[in-house]
């Protein structure tokens, strides 16, 4: 499937295996994404939420000092700990009884393997990898240039520490611990894959976002 490139004036936000909002909201309005905004911490830029036995996990993608408020295309990783290894083996924890979860691993695997220096090329190999998996035909765009943030900018709508307006509305779908714990809606797009599978993307077109 392909889509225009230009349904939409202002760019998306480069994230971590962003929620599944953002992705409903990117195969209808696929645009540029702002790789010179200000870089925030605490945001789906450097994080993504699972869902594990025990509940929903946030994984954090570790940064070097200074990356507060800087461009987001200068933001290096810290790679100190071993923060790959731990983000793949608990992805692995968490979706390994998934329906899905061997059909996808194999592509996943290498972004957790590699070396990255900046947050930005990880983020990017990562969104790739995603839209290959759900068969959604685009190519990345990136802006030349800072673009100012305007009303309803999508830029501020995804954050980690609200959910989003309209995701208690989502329709339910059996996800790995959902015979223990209740339904969590609008988590990583990785959980939608790794349950939904090839239904992935039909279950994005069906949100009205």
């Amino acid at each position: 499937m392909s889509v225009s490139s230009n349904t939409q004036k202002t760019p998306f936000p480069l994230l971590y295996a962003g929620p599944i909002s953002y992705y409903a909201k990117y195969i209808k309005n696929a645009t540029e994404f702002d790789i010179h905004e200000n870089f925030t911490k605490q945001t789906f830029r450097s994080r993504t939420r699972v869902y594990g036995a025990n509940g929903v996990i946030s994984l954090s993608i570790p940064v070097q000092g200074g990356a507060q408020n800087s461009p987001i295309n200068k933001v290096r990783i810290s790679n100190i700990d071993a923060w790959q290894r731990i983000h793949w083996r608990t992805l692995v924890s968490a979706y390994k009884s998934s329906p899905f979860f061997e059909y996808y691993a194999y592509l996943f695997e290498p972004n957790f393997l590699k070396k990255y220096e900046l947050l930005l090329d990880f983020n990017l190999e990562m969104h790739q990898t995603i839209l290959k998996c759900l068969q959604f035909e685009i190519e990345p765009h990136l802006t030349t240039e800072f673009i100012p943030i305007q009303k309803n900018d999508l830029r501020i709508l995804y954050s980690s520490k609200k959910a989003h307006p309209l995701s208690l509305q989502f329709p339910k779908y059996q996800q790995v611990f959902s015979y223990s714990n209740p339904f969590e809606p609008d988590l990583s797009i990785l959980d939608a894959l790794f349950n939904l599978g090839p239904e992935t993307l039909s279950y994005l077109q069906n949100l009205n976002l």
